[in-house]
């Protein structure tokens, strides 16, 4: 049985500007940053710090796949910036938005009550778009 998801993979250009953007801009922490092997890819993870057993991947599509593998690679570089909407959890959206601007992150949408919490949109340096969430209590 399926126990609990500990990993997602975010599709980036650059790992190091992804790396800095996620732990100098959202405040999360670097968990691993491996080389695979000789001259192989590199392994990067961050972790919000809250929820040190979930790690988003920065994954570089040119830096795993090789020339033979120039489909598989353009399509997911064609990803980046397009994928699927990633909802983080906030104890405190007001605080949270205003570290975010400070930043300098791109909020595509400010804070809004509804019928179920808080939220904000924001997207990282890419394009990808994050669902910033405070539930209401109870």
């Amino acid at each position: 049985m399926i126990r609990r998801v500990t990993h997602i993979s975010v599709y980036v250009k650059n790992e190091d500007e992804a790396l800095a953007f996620f732990t100098g801009k959202l405040g999360f922490k670097k968990k691993m940053d491996n080389q695979m092997g000789p001259g192989g890819p590199r392994w990067i993870t961050v972790t919000p710090a809250g929820q040190p057993d979930f790690e988003v991947n920065l994954f570089n599509p040119a830096s795993w796949s090789k020339g033979e593998d120039a489909a598989v690679i353009a399509a997911q570089t064609a990803q980046i910036g397009h994928q699927a909407m990633i909802i983080l959890d906030s104890d405190d959206i007001d605080a949270d938005y205003r570290a975010l601007k400070a930043a300098g992150v791109t909020i595509e949408l400010g804070v809004r009550d509804l019928p179920w919490g808080r939220d904000l949109i924001f997207q990282d340096l890419y394009g990808n778009r994050y669902n910033l969430v405070q539930s209401k209590q109870g």
